[in-house]
């Protein structure tokens, strides 16, 4: 539809879009026959065969027997059979959506993951096309259940939250969007995101974790951007997860931050760097060079630059480049002397630039003899003051 291709448009305005959890199917079997701190509806039957309205103000009541129920009358998030809601039973499942709100901190927190879970089911079949006009009044039930969920004490339905938010970055109802809608859908995914980046400071690893995939799946650079410094977290396995997570965004997870992983101290995350290089195609020989060029040891660094020299599966000259602004002046000095014999136009204004301003002399002489004779005079620094070039006798 016009719309769906449209969306490309206003989704460069989503700064995050959540999904909610899929059931704990453990969880399920637990709430049979109990109830949690004497919540429910006594005396009333509460089953497969209850009305939405019925399983609505169970859910309410903090009644688990409405989550046994409704996980047999929601479809799965994946279910192909799955069809729009017909306007007249709309009103009903909205209704379910505000028991599951209303009653969501009755529950224990097993209860609390299915709520969720169930409410993000709900809310998904609204993207079946044709939805009906009122999908719109989903929207802030849904966010109370998130944002509660992302500062619930419990790891896991913080998690699980996290974990189900990313499937709906670019979530879009089946149906014309007007204006107004467009606009309300992009709030309420704006809304969401500062819980999320809120998680990154967490305590829990698993919390970190989860909300970095959660960001990493955003398809806004700038909004998933601060995932990445999580590169450098104390953690092992924020580190690792980072890496991997953020594996098919080469614009955000560069190989340069990848070769700089392969020195990590524990083996896991530079494992984990060199599988994500190598699917990008590099191979063994290009991701070892990288290594050296990336190396904490300046002679590792300086090893590399002889290496370099009149390779064809990598560019020279970009990678001379990065080691011509390494901080040891000897690993610059080789670089500038490697730069020479290239012919390139990035390499000739890298050298004309550090001939003018590096800050060792000695690199400065050395980007100078490179130059050609033109641009050696304007790599000069220019005469002192009270110098008679400055002040030229007339003939």
């Amino acid at each position: 539809m016009p719309e769906r291709r449209r969306a490309g448009r206003w989704i460069a305005g989503i700064v995050v879009c959540t999904a909610v959890a899929a059931v704990v199917v453990g969880f399920r079997y637990g709430f049979r026959g109990a109830r949690p701190d004497g919540a429910g509806l006594a005396g009333v039957v509460v089953d497969e065969n209850s009305s939405l309205e019925e399983l609505a103000a169970a859910a309410q009541a903090s009644d688990p027997r409405a989550l046994v129920a409704l996980e047999h009358r929601v479809p799965k998030v994946d279910d192909a059979s799955r069809k729009a809601y017909a306007d007249q039973e709309i009103g009903a499942w909205l209704h379910v959506l505000e028991g599951l709100r209303s009653g969501f901190l009755g529950y224990k927190p097993a209860g609390r993951a299915i709520a969720v879970g169930l409410a993000g089911r709900i809310f998904d079949r609204f993207s079946v096309e044709t939805a009906p006009a009122r999908w719109t009044e989903a929207l802030p039930k849904l966010h109370d259940l998130l944002s509660a969920s992302m500062t619930d004490s419990e790891p896991a339905l913080r998690i699980t939250a996290l974990e189900q938010m990313g499937r709906l970055w670019v979530w879009l109802p089946g149906r014309s969007l007007t204006p107004i809608e467009e606009d309300n859908l992009v709030r309420w995914k704006e809304q969401l995101y500062g819980p999320v980046v809120r998680c990154l400071g967490h305590r829990d690893t698993n919390t970190i974790v989860a909300a970095v995939n959660c960001l990493a799946a955003l398809p806004i650079d700038a909004a998933a951007a601060p995932a990445l410094a999580y590169l450098d977290n104390p953690n092992v396995e924020v580190r690792k997860q980072t890496v991997l997570a953020f594996a098919r965004r080469n614009m955000l997870l560069t190989d340069d931050l990848l070769l700089n992983r392969l020195h990590d101290g524990e083996s896991a995350v530079r494992k984990a760097a060199m599988k994500v290089l190598s699917s990008r195609g590099l191979s063994d020989e290009q991701i070892g060079l990288g290594a050296l060029i990336f190396s904490p040891n300046p002679q590792e660094r300086l090893s590399v630059i002889p290496l370099l020299k009149d390779r064809s599966d990598v560019d020279p000259a970009l990678w001379l480049i990065q080691l011509s602004r390494d901080r040891e002046e000897m690993v610059r000095i080789s670089a500038v002397e490697a730069m020479g014999g290239v012919k390139s136009s990035a390499v000739s204004r890298r050298l004309s630039e550090m001939a003018r301003s590096d800050a060792s002399e000695a690199v400065r002489k050395a980007a100078g003899r490179h130059l050609p004779p033109a641009q050696q005079s304007t790599a000069a620094l220019p005469p002192l003051p009270g110098s008679p070039s400055l002040n030229p006798k007339a003939n």
